[in-house]
């Protein structure tokens, strides 16, 4: 089934709220810059926080933050690939970030059922 399929009202005229995508996208993208930013100001005040191929990221600031922002967004979407892991101080920021990552779909999906569930009760 497609995301267009999700979205399409079904026999009933029931659909899930654009509006409730829109937000859960924006909240992600919220989370992803600001864990990839404090990833970066980690590494910059307290040393390497995130390794790449078991070495620390290497380069400027923003081959740093390019690097964060990746890793942000594999810890927060899915379990990574590997690549690049967290260290030190990282491995506890990358946890809460995973919690955040696994706890965001759920409360899409409740809001949007009792959303239905309002709905129905409208109408009867």
């Amino acid at each position: 089934m497609s995301l267009k399929g999700l979205l399409l009202p079904t026999e009933k005229g029931e659909r899930i709220s654009l509006e409730h995508l829109y937000w859960i996208i924006t909240v992600y993208f919220i989370f992803l810059i600001g864990f990839g930013l404090l990833y970066v100001l980690m590494d910059l005040k307290f040393g390497s926080v995130i390794h790449l191929n078991g070495l620390p990221v290497m380069g400027g600031f923003f081959a740093k933050l390019a690097s964060s922002l990746y890793f942000s967004t594999m810890t927060l979407l899915s379990v990574g690939y590997g690549d690049m892991v967290p260290v030190g101080i990282g491995r506890w920021i990358a946890s809460i970030e995973a919690l955040i990552g696994y706890a965001l779909p759920a409360a899409f999906v409740v809001r949007t059922a009792i959303d239905f569930e309002n709905v129905k009760n409208d109408l009867n």
